[in-house]
C-alpha cells in the first residue's frame, strides 16, 4: 500500500533457519486478548523481513520498489509482542508528519494543541503520554525532565520505518515503559548514488523542502539528509470567546501568533570493518521557533519558544562475533537540548516569563544475542546521565538549580522453539535504577530552598509471552508482562509555578496482558497480502502520580490514582485485483480511572476516545493513484470530571498522485478535512479546516518498476 507500507516477520530457531523462514512467512494478525496498552495490529520485524501490503500500480509504470533489504545488524525482536512496523515511503509526499503516520495507527491516539507544528503528544491503549518511551534508533529521547515528547520536533524525511510496540517492552530498546515503545529508524546510505529532492506548500502560509543524498565508496557509505517545515498557521476556527454555552458571542476569527519555522539536519555514516561488522556513526541537529498561541478563547501575540536538540552515536554492531556466534549491538550518544520561552506580557502562564533550560544526556548501551540449539539467549545493559539546567532570565539570580539523573539498567532474556518452530516462548527479566539529585527543592513561593533532595527509585519487570502456529498461516500469541513508569523532574523537584515536588513519590507500575491470532493467507480469490486481525486487551495500573492541590495555588503530586483499559482493536487491509489496496482499523477501549478521589473515580479518563477508526482506499493505474481517507472518533472527554465532552468527528482527505511515465518525478495533491469539520484534541486548542497541500518529488536513480505479486 502506498502512503503506508506495514511489515510483518517472525523469528526463529537458530538464525540460519529463522531468516530462510521468516523469508517464507509473511505474519497477519487477526485477534489479541490485551491487558494494558499492549498488542498492535502487526508483528515485530525479524532481521529479514517481507512486505505485508505492497503498493499496487500498473507493472509498467516506474514506481518505487517496495522490496525491503535485510537488516543484518539488527537485534531479533521478541517474537510474541504485538508490533507495527510502519515503512516511511510515499508518507512525505503527502505531507505527513510523525503525528499523523502514528495517528493512523491502530492502538494509537494523538492529541494536538493546535495545528502543523503545535505540541503535539501520543497515548498508545489508554495511556498518559509520559507512559509511553521514544527512541530514535535505539537512542533514549524520553528524558527524565518531563517524560512527554512532542511529537513536531520529531522528522519523518530521514527515516525509514517506525516501530511501534504495544504492551510488550523487548530487550531491542533500553527501558521498559507502561504504554508502548516507539523505535525512529533512520535510513541507511544506499549501495548506489542517489538523491532525492521534494518541495511543497499549502494552506495558510505552509512550506516544505527537503533534499537528501547517499552514496558508497568502498566500505564507506555516506547519507546526509535537509529538510524544512513551515507555516504561518494562520487558519480560520469558529471562537466562543470562552462561553461554550452562549452561542451567541461566538465569531470567526484567525489563528493568531501561531508561525513555526524548522529544519533537521542528519549525517550518517557507515564503515563496513568486515561482511559481519560495521561501525555506524550519525549526528542529527533539529531546530525550531514559533509562537505560543494559546488557548483560541485568549490568544497571545507576542510568547514564543525556540528549540535546539543536537543527537550523536558511534555504534558498533557485529554479527557472529567470536567462536560464540554472538550478535552485539554497541552504542556510545551524547544528547543536547536547549529550550527558550519568552512571555515577556505574561499572556500565557503566571506572570512575566523569559528562560533557558538546558538538557545533557550522554549513555551506552550494550546489547548481545546467542544462540544455543533450540535457545536464543539476549542481554542487555544501560548506562546513562542526565543533567537538568533551568535558567530563570528574569530573575535577580539566574542561577536555577541543576536536576541529575543516573540510570542503570540490565536485563536478560531467553526464547525456546519448539516443534518445528510452531511454538515459541519467550521470557525476559530487567532490573531499572534511577538515582536522582536535586541542588535545592522548590517552595511553596515557586523559588528554589537552600535544602537539596534525591531519589532513588528501582524496578523489576518481568515478561513471558508464548506463540502458537494451529494451523497453516494461523498464529495465536499472548503476553503477560509487569512494566513501570519512574517519575519525572517535573513531579520529583516541581517548577517555579505552582507546582511543589514530592521526592517521595514511587513508580507508576501495572500489568499488561494480551493475546490473539491472526491469519495470512497467500491469496484468497481476487485479493493478496490479506491481513485481518481482531485484538481484545486489557491492563492495570496503580500508583498513578496525581497533582493534588493542597492550596487555592500550589499542588503537589501524589501516588493516589489507578486505572483500567479494557478495549478490543480489528485491523484489515488487502490488494484485490492488483489494484485497489484497503486498510481500515478500529479500536474500541474503556480506559476508567480508578482512583480514590470522588471527582474522578469511575470516569473515562480524558483524552482517550471510546471509538476510533480509521481507513485508506488506493486504486494504482497507469501512475495514476487516486485515495481517500477516514479518521472517525467519538466518546472523548477533556476533562477527568467529564464535564467537557468531545463531539464525534469525521475528518475526511481527497487526494490524487501521479508518476510520470519517464521521468523519476511524482506530483501530489490532496485536500485534507475537505468538509471542513471544527475539531479539538484538547480544550480551546483548535484545528484546521479544510486543508490543501501539493508537493512534487524527483528521485534519481529513479526506482525500478514494482513486480505484480499475486
Amino acid at each position: 500500500m502506498r502512503g503506508l507500507e506495514i511489515h510483518f516477520g517472525i523469528r526463529k530457531g537458530p538464525l540460519d533457519e529463522r531468516r530462510a523462514r521468516a523469508r517464507r512467512l509473511v505474519l497477519l494478525l487477526t485477534l489479541v486478548l490485551a491487558a494494558g496498552p499492549g498488542g498492535a495490529p502487526v508483528r515485530a520485524e525479524p532481521p529479514v523481513q517481507e512486505p505485508a501490503v505492497q503498493d499496487g500500480s500498473a507493472a509498467s509504470i516506474p514506481v518505487e520498489s517496495i522490496e525491503v533489504e535485510a537488516r543484518p545488524f539488527e537485534e531479533p525482536e521478541d517474537v510474541t509482542a504485538f508490533a507495527t512496523i510502519v515503512e516511511i515511503k510515499k508518507q512525505p509526499e503527502e505531507f505527513k508528519t510523525v503525528a499523523e503516520v502514528l495517528a493512523e495507527t491502530v492502538g494509537i491516539q494523538v492529541r494536538r494543541f493546535g495545528g502543523l507544528g503545535d505540541f503535539t503528544t501520543v497515548s498508545i491503549r489508554g495511556s498518559s503520554p509520559g507512559q509511553v518511551r521514544f527512541f530514535f534508533d535505539g537512542v533514549p529521547l524520553t528524558r527524565a525532565r518531563s517524560d512527554t515528547v512532542n511529537l513536531s520536533d520529531l522528522p519523518l524525511d530521514p527515516l525509514a520505518r517506525i516501530e511501534i510496540y504495544r504492551g510488550v517492552s523487548p530487550l531491542s530498546v533500553g527501558a521498559t515503559a507502561l504504554g508502548g515503545i516507539i523505535n525512529l529508524i533512520t535510513k541507511d546510505p544506499g549501495d548506489q548514488p542517489g538523491v532525492s529532492v521534494l518541495a511543497g506548500g499549502g494552506s495558510f502560509g505552509t512550506r516544505k523542502a527537503t533534499l537528501l543524498g547517499s552514496g558508497r565508496n568502498g566500505d564507506l557509505g555516506v547519507l546526509a539528509s535537509f529538510s524544512y517545515l513551515g507555516s504561518n498557521g494562520d487558519f480560520p476556527f469558529d471562537d466562543d470567546n470562552g462561553t461554550p454555552e452562549n452561542p451567541f458571542d461566538d465569531q470567526g476569527v484567525d489563528r493568531r501568533n501561531n508561525e513555526f519555522n524548522s529544519g533537521d539536519a542528519l549525517l550518517k555514516g557507515i564503515y563496513d570493518l568486515s561482511p559481519d561488522a560495521r561501525l555506524v556513526a550519525l549526528n542529527e541537529l533539529f531546530v525550531n521557533r514559533q509562537g505560543v498561541p494559546g488557548i483560541g478563547a485568549f490568544q497571545s501575540l507576542d510568547a514564543s519558544v525556540a528549540n535546539l536538540q543536537n543527537l550523536s552515536y558511534l555504534r558498533l554492531e557485529a554479527a557472529r562475533l567470536s567462536e560464540l556466534e554472538l550478535d552485539l549491538d554497541s552504542t556510545l550518544y551524547l544528547l543536547y537540548e536547549e529550550e527558550q520561552f519568552e512571555d515577556l506580557l505574561g499572556e500565557i502562564g503566571t506572570g512575566n516569563q523569559k528562560s533557558r533550560n538546558r538538557t545533557f544526556s550522554p549513555g551506552f548501551f550494550a546489547h548481545v544475542l546467542r544462540p544455543l540449539g533450540a535457545h536464543l539467549l539476549e542481554g542487555r545493559i544501560d548506562l546513562g546521565g542526565e543533567i537538568f539546567v533551568p535558567r530563570d532570565l528574569l530573575a535577580d539570580d539566574p542561577v536555577g538549580s541543576n536536576q541529575t539523573r543516573f540510570d542503570f539498567a540490565a536485563g536478560a532474556g531467553d526464547t525456546l522453539e519448539l516443534w518445528d518452530d510452531r511454538l515459541v516462548l519467550e521470557g525476559q527479566l530487567r532490573y531499572e535504577l534511577a538515582v536522582d539529585d536535586f541542588g535545592g527543592l522548590i517552595g511553596p513561593d515557586g523559588q528554589p530552598t537552600d535544602e537539596s533532595g534525591g531519589a532513588t527509585t528501582q524496578l523489576f519487570t518481568p515478561h513471558v509471552g508464548a506463540r502458537v502456529e494451529t494451523i497453516d498461516d494461523l498464529w495465536v500469541k499472548s503476553n503477560v508482562g509487569r512494566y513501570g513508569r519512574i517519575p519525572s523532574f517535573f513531579e520529583l523537584f516541581g517548577n517555579r509555578g505552582s507546582v511543589v515536588g514530592n521526592p517521595e513519590l514511587v513508580p507508576e507500575e501495572g500489568w499488561n496482558v494480551d493475546a490473539g491470532f491472526d491469519y495470512v493467507p497467500d491469496r484468497l480469490g481476487p485479493l493478496s497480502r490479506l491481513h485481518a486481525e481482531a485484538v481484545f486487551f486489557w491492563r492495570d495500573v496503580d500508583d498513578l502520580i496525581v497533582l493534588v492541590q493542597n492550596s487555592q495555588r500550589v499542588s503537589i503530586p501524589q501516588n493516589v490514582g489507578s486505572a483500567q483499559v479494557l478495549g478490543t482493536e480489528l485491523t484489515i487491509r488487502f490488494r484485490a485485483w492488483d489494484r485497489f489496496v484497503q486498510i481500515a482499523n478500529y479500536t474500541y477501549q474503556d480506559a476508567t480511572d480508578t482512583s480514590d478521589v470522588p471527582s474522578r473515580s469511575g470516569k473515562q479518563l480524558p483524552g482517550r476516545p471510546t471509538h476510533e477508526a480509521y481507513a485508506r482506499t488506493e486504486f494504482h493505474w497507469q501512475g495514476w493513484m487516486p485515495f481517500y481517507e477516514l479518521s472517525f472518533s467519538s466518546g472523548n472527554f477533556l476533562d477527568q470530571a467529564n464535564l467537557q465532552e468531545v463531539s464525534s468527528s469525521t475528518v475526511q482527505t481527497l487526494g490524487l498522485q501521479y508518476t510520470l511515465p519517464k521521468w523519476p518525478v511524482t506530483l501530489t495533491f490532496e485536500a485534507r478535512n475537505f468538509t471542513g469539520v471544527q475539531v479539538e484534541d484538547f480544550g480551546g486548542f483548535p484545528l484546521p479546516g479544510l486543508t490543501l497541500f501539493g508537493t512534487v518529488a524527483y528521485r534519481w536513480p529513479p526506482p525500478e518498476p514494482q513486480e505484480e505479486t499475486g
